[in-house]
């Protein structure tokens, strides 16, 4: 596959067509009766989809290769996914000003990251130029987050419909502009971008090394031993939700015992969603978010929760990001 870089004016030129579709810079690219805001507010649901869709990207040699050389996921994980976090709360729920501001940081980040293949990986021979600002590995960064969304909401909650299907991914597709993505290569709709999933999971676009598997060991290590229980789950429900070949790849067990404690944790979750505080259930972007398109300001307890999760005490609130 020949590789296309977005260049700086490709980035701007999608920039400016996302921006073109907003009917409310203070509401964003999307709102709350968007598709995009339904299922991402369930960030307690949205977060057990965190394994899958990293061990997903991770599978791609150009990211592994990224990770290795230019990222300080290894020394600093928390900082790391704070970072990365931030950026993709702040598209879904800030307003324009606050979402052009990161996707810019964003494309101003991944222009550093490039180099050369170390040895060969599936689909890339060793020597090959990667870069992290190329269209193909961008879509399918982006294609992991997306269709790992869905699946979590239908584990959890309920079976979208395919008009909601095609919504949500019609809504995507703004999302992927804020990181210059190309309409020639976006998918038309749902079902196409069902199957470039499913592709992408069988050819030799992915594969898992040596080097993916110490990532994999290393990101799923407990930061702290308190958190031994909540990384074996989150383990559990990553090897449940894997497609298979990349299951058996990154060696996960999923056998008689790691189903039926997936059956168990996912029938008590659902039950537990519709009682957990809201700021829990949701997440504190998002009642930032609705607050702020009402005209009013963050709430000590979003603050607080911001600050013990993000390091910031506000991310999309009414006031500028930048005032801690």
């Amino acid at each position: 596959m020949q590789q296309l870089a977005i260049s700086r004016d490709m980035f701007e030129a999608q920039l400016e067509l996302a921006s073109s579709k907003v009917k409310d810079p203070q509401v964003g690219l999307f709102g709350p009766d968007s598709m995009m805001w339904q299922l991402s507010r369930h960030a307690l649901f949205g977060a057990h989809g965190a394994g899958r869709a990293l061990l997903l990207q991770i599978a791609h040699p150009w990211v592994t290769q990224g990770v290795d050389e230019h990222s300080k996921t290894r020394a600093d994980p928390l900082g790391r996914a704070k970072r990365t976090f931030t950026s993709v709360l702040s598209i879904v729920y800030g307003n324009l000003e606050q979402a052009t501001k990161y996707a810019r940081a964003v494309h101003n980040i991944h222009s550093r990251i490039q180099g050369d293949m170390h040895y060969e990986a599936g689909a890339f021979g060793k020597g090959t130029h990667y870069q992290a600002n190329e269209a193909h590995a961008m879509l399918w960064v982006h294609a992991t987050l997306w269709d790992t969304t869905v699946m979590m909401y239908e584990l959890f909650r309920r079976p979208l419909s395919r008009e909601e299907k095609n919504q949500f991914y019609e809504e995507t597709r703004l999302f992927a502009y804020m990181f210059g993505i190309p309409d020639d290569i976006l998918p038309p709709d749902w079902d196409a971008f069902m199957e470039y999933n499913r592709t992408m999971w069988n050819s030799d676009q992915l594969t898992v090394t040596d080097a993916t598997r110490e990532l994999t060991g290393f990101l799923f290590e407990p930061l702290h031993f308190t958190l031994t229980p909540a990384m074996a789950w989150l383990k559990i429900v990553t090897a449940a939700t894997l497609p298979p070949r990349l299951r058996e790849d990154f060696r996960f067990q999923y056998g008689r015992k790691e189903k039926l404690l997936f059956a168990s944790g996912r029938k008590m979750l659902s039950l537990a969603e519709p009682v957990t505080p809201g700021i829990i259930r949701n997440g504190p972007s998002y009642v930032e978010a609705t607050r702020r398109i009402r005209g009013l300001p963050s709430t000590l307890l979003t603050r607080a929760f911001n600050r013990a999760i993000f390091g910031r005490p506000e991310l999309v609130a009414l006031k500028s990001p930048d005032k801690t």
